[in-house]
């Protein structure tokens, strides 16, 4: 919605137009002028808005690694989480 708001060729917009024009249609969804850049931006830069996929491992747990933390914070609730995700090879 933001990007055609801006519009093309002859017809764009300021990002601060853009911003005034979104916020009043949708005023329950407020939006800075620094939000239209950046969605500028990335369509420029990536030739879409979609996000990037983020590097390194996946945070993705399955049943039995959670259960393991519980149990681990459960009989140690005093251990940091430093410490919990040490003891059971993860990262936080």
């Amino acid at each position: 919605m933001v990007l055609q708001m801006v519009g093309c060729g002859d017809k764009t917009r300021t990002q601060k137009q853009v911003c005034e024009i979104f916020n009043i249609k949708y005023p329950d969804c407020h939006i800075s002028q620094s939000t239209v850049s950046r969605i500028e931006n990335k369509l420029r830069e990536f030739g879409n808005v979609t996000d990037i996929p983020k590097s390194g491992r996946k945070r993705i747990l399955d049943d039995e690694q959670k259960l393991d933390i519980l149990l681990d914070i459960q009989d140690n609730p005093h251990k940091p989480t430093r410490q919990v995700a040490a003891d059971n090879d993860r990262i936080f």
